[in-house]
Parts: structure tokens; C-alpha cells; sequence
């Protein structure tokens, strides 16, 4: 681990040495300023917009007056990049020393597609413009939604998604289009989220949502330059950034299904240097849900003549207790360009939480997490980049008591070093390349019968891609990686994206190739499941890497403020590792299966009307198939959706929103086995839920939000027996107030 850690630095301070000498001659000449104004539809400013020198690193956010500077220490033409959420970016070609002050009028955008993207691509690019199939989650999205934490933001935009309740540790437990959370990559500005909630689950409640911007998915293992092992996709969280001379937001939310939070957010871009500082602090207790009525199930047995026949049988009613949390959180962001070509950043989080049960117990876990990730960004010139990161995270589960005992069962140390090449080639070419590093080093309470045993693991990755634009109207990305593991050698991963417009349609088409390597926990475990020997959780050594096919097809109308989408899918898994019975007959193991399939259904609507409304509706169909025996034991929800639909509206100085907010997924028959080798069908009932958020955003940046949460009092009839989905209380009120204190005091 040293050696790869003396390898990181060295990579991330490199271009520092090499460019001290260039950098003293630079700082040297004479700098000329670039100024101006950025205003919307009316002329009224935008604070807090975008401005960017296209080629450099060098750039800008207006204040509250939409004013903006920045200096340059050439007097060429260049290219200014304006952008701002909501409005069709706009780029200009201006002369650096010149007594002019540069006035750029955005225009509300007909819909999002004109968004950044770069979670695909790794390079700024408009999302209608992407081959690969992506969604965007926009602040506004989120602002709309007002939720507390990930899992609600992701339950109201994401068809085809599911969070349940995992075994044994009661925290939330991810299915997504079939994949469970394990094949699902969650990045943070492009980095792995390390460490551990219910098995095979990252830690949901380490992304704090108000220092969101926004969320981009990937969907299937389509993206070669961040890991072909994310078969089921990536989700890639992008943090907030301070985008004036000064940001400030305070806020408090509290809630009457006992939930608070308090958060606090200053941040300053001042010439050179900027820097984003947040803290936050949220609560929800834990709360438990009671059966309505018994669950109804049958069970088909066959005798020795192949006959069958069924019982049915009406559970009794029961109870279900879902955790809660009590989080400290904070995290700093700092940058400095050094010239319009070097820029050196440092960002560092903290996380703490205190998991809270329902009945309050002697014992408790508390999880904590670390990080911190420098980075170098070089431009060699106008048409190449250079990038160079280095990411240390330490995500630490301990078990608590009264008597102040403090054991360490589970600890997640991860270190990468990665360096990127991008480079412009002709007007048609845009290439990237790669290598990355990564060391694992895990210890784990399913580790050597509860010891802790620790394990560790090193991974290398190389990789290529290429954007190559045939023509106006045909675009392909084509990469591969190759991943060289330490335990399993080498694997490349191929894929390739087409994309063809015609007019206002657009079509979308391609195949990637996933690999998953055993996790060290699927490799190592020996844990004593419940601690009274009931039967023991065996890791394996003999598993093969797991490998996947996809393919995707999609179709895209926009016209105007209409937008349309219809895609689908086909995914074929090799070597799917799964958890069943030992050899023994007595145990339970990791093994391969033979293999399995996921075929699925998106579609996408959505209506910006110019007077301040907007509307939109997904569409989910997965078939998952798991059969065993003839008998699918997949829990998926075939059907899901969900939709909103917004007004906004300006009166005099006060702006009023209103937004209905839903999802909806359907019924599903699962089968599981007993242990009298009968197979148990259980029918588990459709779910819909719906929130209504208004806001009213007042003069001086003073910001207040109410939610009627669950508006329509659902309760699920019985929660004991379907651990798929996480049980849900009744109707509840919600109160937000939000500061801006760059607009308070009109900085």
C-alpha cells in the first residue's frame, strides 16, 4: 500500500514540477481582464451562473447582479462559454484586452436535453449530443421533490427501482432493472463510493442531498471509462460547486413523521481560488409499521406420482421496524488556478451515523466514513487535457454499547490513482485514455467466524475510448478496458454506441460486455449466520469472474418543448454468482450459476410549456427471470412509473411553484421453496405514492418549501411478509426554510 501510495502522489504533483519553471514566466506576464453582465429573458441578472474560457481552465460565476470578471494573460481570441440550469447555453467569441463589457441573454431552454453531461464521456458534453443511453437528475429535479435523503430522490425519478429491507441488518437494499445493488456503481464526481450498508449495498445515507447538483445514470455496464463491473449501470452523483464571488445557504426542514435536518453551505470564487465548505445534521427515528391483514399464501407440493397439489395458508398479523439515523456530515472543496492551462483542487468529507433501532437496545452500530481526493487538471492546449486524481476512503461499521464498548467489525480502506488523456483529434475525433490503480483492503465480521479476519485485493485498469463524429447526423463511441486483477489476471471489456438523427428523431444503439470481479466477502466469508449455529455463510475461492452481454436500442423525439424516449434492453449473464446451498447440504455458499437473463421496457414524456408548467411520466417494464425448478424467484415488480407535474409562477417579486410528485409499481407473485421441497407462491400487492411540494422563493434569497407527504394516506396491507420494499408510514407534513446568503446580503 505505501508503494501505490508514493506512486499516487507522485503522479498528482508531476505536472506541478514539470510546469514550476513555466509557470514563474507566465505568472510573469502582463493579465487583462474579461468582464460582463449575464442576464435572462427579461434582462434581469442571473446570479450564480456559468462562465468558462473554452480551452483553459480559467472561469468565472456572476454575483448577485449577474456581473462577472475574471483575467487572461493573452490578448487572443477566445471562445466564452455561458450556461446556467434552465436556459440554452451560449457560447461567444471575444478578444481578451479589450475596454468592452461582454452582455450575454440566455433563453429559457424547451427542455433539458441541452444539460452537461460527463459521466459517459468524461468531457462536457449536451445530453441530446451523448450515443450513451443516459438520465439526468437536474437540481431542479431535486428541488421540485424536496426529499430527505437518496433513496426517496431516487424512488420518485427512477422507474424500475425498488429499495427493500436486507436481511438480518434491516438497512436499505437496492434492486434495480433485475440487478441488485451490488451490479449498481455509485461514484461521487467520479469517484467509487467505498464501504458498506446491508451486503452488497454502499451506504446510502452518505450522500447528503442538499450539497447535490445533480445525478447522472448510466444504464447496463455501456461506460468503458468507469468500470465494465457495473452491469446494472452507474450512478454518478455530482456535488455542488460555489459558482459566485460568494455562496451561502442555511436551511432547516422539519418534519411531523419525525424528521429534521439543519445544513449549512459557505463557498467563495474569488480570481484564482475557490472553495466550497458544507455541514449538515438530519435525524429520522426509527418507526415500525403493523399488518393490516395476514398475507395469503400456497404451496404446491407434488406427490410420487408427479400430482400436485396446494395449500394455502393466512399468515398471522405481525410487525415490521424500519431504521433510522442520526448523521454528522461535512466536506470541503478547494481549487487554485495556477494559469488558464493548471488548476490543482483538494476535496475531503466526514461522515458520521448513528443507526437507529426501534426498540432502543443495549447495542447499536454506528458507521463512519473519511475521504480525501486530490486532483491536477492540465491543459496542454486548446484541443488536450490531462487529468490526474488520487482518492483515499476509510468507511468504518462499529458495534456499540451502554458500557462503552467499542468494537471494530467491519472496516473498507480503498486507495485509486487514475490519469486521463483526453484529446480533440481533427474535428471528428475525441479520444480518451487511461490507467488507474486500486488496492482494497477489507476487514470483515463474516471473516474467519467473526475474527475479523483481513483481506485485501489490487486491481489495475487501462482503457480507451473514442467519440467519432462521422457527420452532423451519425455519431459512434467505441472503447474497451482491460482490467488486471490480482487474483483472476487479465479481462478487456469491449463497447460500442451508436447514434443516428433524423430531423427531431433520434436513435440510440449499442452493446457492452460487463465483468465483475468476486467480491473479497463472496471470496472469504465464514460467518455463523445469527451467532447460534444455525448454519454458516461459506465464502469460495473456485468462483469464476462474472460476465455479462448487453444490448440496447432506443428512440428519441424532441420537438419544441416535447420529449419522448422508448428504449430496450437485453442482458445475458455468464457465471452469475449467487448464494445457496453448500455441499454439504447443511451450509449456505457462494457459487456460479449457469447463467440468467434481464430483458426490460423504458419510455419517457415530457411537456415545458412556456406559461411555467411542466410535465413528465417514465415507464418500467423488467422481466427478470430466476427460475429454479421451473419456479421464478425473482422479487422484481415487472411494471413501475412514476411522473410530475409542475407550475411556476411570478408575482411581482415573489415566485410560487407548486408540484405533484408520484410513483407507482405494480404487483408481483414470487415463489420461494420451504423445507418440505414445496414451492410457496406469495402475491405481493401494487404500491403508489404521491408528495405535493410548494415553495415560494421571496426577495433577499429567503426560500420556504411545504410538503404533503404520501398525499394520499397509502398504507401497505401486510409488511411482514414483503421484504422487497421498505414499509411505509402514513401521511405526513413537511417544512423547509432556506437561506441564500449571497442574495441576503446582495454579495
Amino acid at each position: 500500500m505505501k508503494s501505490l501510495l508514493t506512486i499516487a502522489m507522485a503522479l498528482c504533483w508531476l505536472p506541478l514540477s514539470l510546469l514550476a519553471d513555466e509557470k514563474e514566466v507566465v505568472n510573469e506576464a502582463p493579465q487583462f481582464e474579461v468582464k460582463g453582465v449575464v442576464v435572462d429573458e427579461n434582462g434581469g441578472p442571473l446570479p450564480g451562473a456559468s462562465v468558462w474560457v473554452k480551452g483553459t481552465v480559467v472561469g468565472a460565476g456572476t454575483d448577485v447582479n449577474g456581473n462577472f470578471s475574471f483575467k487572461l494573460t493573452t490578448t487572443e481570441k477566445c471562445v466564452l462559454r455561458v450556461s446556467f440550469t434552465g436556459y440554452t447555453p451560449e457560447e461567444r467569441t471575444v478578444t481578451p484586452g479589450a475596454d468592452t463589457l461582454y452582455r450575454f441573454q440566455l433563453r429559457p431552454s424547451d427542455n433539458p436535453l441541452d444539460e452537461v453531461v460527463v459521466t459517459s464521456l468524461r468531457v462536457p458534453k449536451p445530453l441530446k449530443e451523448v450515443p450513451v443511453v443516459t438520465r439526468v437528475i437536474s437540481r431542479s429535479d431535486i428541488e421540485r421533490l424536496n426529499p430527505l435523503d437518496l433513496q426517496s430522490l431516487l424512488e420518485y425519478q427512477m422507474p424500475g427501482l425498488q429499495f427493500g429491507i436486507a436481511h438480518g441488518s434491516g438497512l436499505p437494499e437496492l434492486k434495480y432493472q433485475g440487478s441488485t445493488g451490488g451490479y449498481v456503481l455509485f461514484m461521487i464526481d467520479g469517484e467509487r463510493v467505498a464501504g458498506e450498508g446491508s451486503s452488497n449495498n454502499i451506504d446510502y445515507n452518505l450522500v447528503d442531498i442538499d450539497n447535490v447538483e445533480r445525478v447522472e445514470i448510466v444504464k447496463g455496464p455501456m461506460s468503458t471509462l468507469y468500470g465494465s463491473q457495473a452491469m446494472g449501470g452507474v450512478v454518478n452523483i455530482i456535488t455542488r460547486d460555489a459558482g459566485r464571488p460568494f455562496t451561502g445557504e442555511v436551511s432547516a426542514r422539519y418534519g411531523t413523521n419525525d424528521e429534521q435536518k439543519y445544513s449549512l453551505s459557505l463557498g467563495t470564487k474569488q480570481g484564482r481560488f475557490s472553495s466550497m465548505t458544507t455541514g449538515s445534521y438530519r435525524k429520522r427515528d426509527a418507526y415500525a409499521v403493523e399488518d393490516e391483514e395476514g398475507q395469503i399464501s400456497y404451496t404446491h407440493y407434488k406427490d410420487i406420482h408427479g400430482q400436485d397439489s396446494v395449500v394455502a395458508d393466512t399468515s398471522t398479523l405481525g410487525l415490521t421496524s424500519v431504521k433510522g439515523f442520526e448523521i454528522w456530515q461535512a466536506s470541503e472543496k478547494l481549487s487554485f488556478t495556477f494559469n488558464e492551462r493548471l488548476r490543482a483542487s483538494l476535496k475531503g468529507a466526514y461522515y458520521h451515523n448513528k443507526v437507529l433501532d426501534y426498540a432502543a437496545g443495549k447495542v447499536w452500530d454506528e458507521f463512519s466514513n473519511y475521504s480525501i481526493n486530490p486532483q491536477v487538471y492540465y491543459s496542454i492546449n486548446a484541443n488536450h487535457y490531462l487529468d490526474v486524481t488520487y482518492l483515499y476512503e476509510n468507511y468504518v461499521k462499529r458495534e456499540k454499547n451502554n458500557a462503552g464498548k467499542n468494537d471494530k467489525v467491519f472496516g473498507d480502506q480503498t486507495n485509486t490513482a487514475r490519469i486521463v488523456y483526453t484529446g480533440q483529434l481533427g474535428e471528428k475525433h475525441l479520444l480518451t485514455a487511461g490507467a488507474e490503480l486500486n488496492t482494497q483492503r477489507l476487514r470483515h465480521y463474516w471473516f474467519g467466524n467473526g475474527t475479523g479476519r483481513v483481506y485485501e485485493a489490487q486491481n489495475y485498469a487501462v482503457y480507451v475510448q473514442e467519440d467519432w463524429r462521422v457527420s452532423d447526423k451519425f455519431n459512434v463511441v467505441a472503447g474497451v478496458r482491460g482490467n488486471i486483477h490480482s487474483k483472476y489476471g487479465f479481462h478487456a471489456s469491449p463497447s460500442v454506441s451508436l447514434m443516428c438523427r433524423v430531423g427531431v428523431l433520434a436513435l440510440r444503439g449499442g452493446y457492452g460486455m460487463g465483468f465483475r470481479i468476486p467480491s473479497l466477502k463472496e471470496l472469504y466469508s465464514e460467518y455463523d449466520m445469527g451467532d447460534n449455529g444455525w448454519f454458516l455463510i461459506l465464502g469460495n475461492e473456485d468462483l469464476e469472474p462474472e460476465t455479462s452481454h448487453q444490448g440496447t436500442l432506443s428512440a428519441e423525439v424532441t420537438k419544441g418543448i416535447f420529449n419522448a424516449s422508448v428504449s430496450g434492453y437485453y442482458t445475458y449473464y455468464e457465471n452469475e454468482i449467487a448464494l445457496g446451498s453448500a455441499p454439504d447440504g447443511e451450509n449456505q455458499q457462494y457459487y456460479n450459476a449457469e447463467h440468467a437473463n434481464r430483458t426490460g421496457l423504458d419510455a419517457t414524456a415530457q411537456f415545458r410549456f412556456r406559461n411555467g408548467l411542466e410535465l413528465r411520466a417514465a415507464y418500467a417494464y423488467v422481466n427478470a427471470n430466476s427460475e429454479v425448478d421451473g419456479y421464478n424467484r425473482a422479487s422484481d415488480r415487472p411494471h413501475s412509473m412514476t411522473f410530475s407535474a409542475s407550475y411556476t409562477r411570478a408575482i411581482r417579486k415573489v415566485t410560487l411553484s407548486a408540484a405533484l410528485n408520484g410513483w407507482w409499481m405494480s404487483s408481483v407473485d414470487v415463489w420461494s421453496k420451504n423445507s418440505a421441497d414445496g414451492y410457496v407462491l406469495n402475491t405481493y400487492d401494487g404500491r403508489a405514492f404521491c408528495s405535493l411540494n410548494v415553495t415560494g422563493k421571496f426577495p433577499r434569497g429567503i426560500r420556504f418549501s411545504a410538503v404533503v407527504d404520501n398525499l394520499f394516506d397509502f398504507r401497505d396491507k401486510n409488511v411482514t411478509a414483503d421484504q422487497t420494499v421498505t414499509p411505509q408510514r402514513g401521511i405526513g407534513f413537511i417544512g423547509t426554510l432556506s437561506i441564500n446568503l449571497g442574495d441576503m446580503f446582495q454579495l
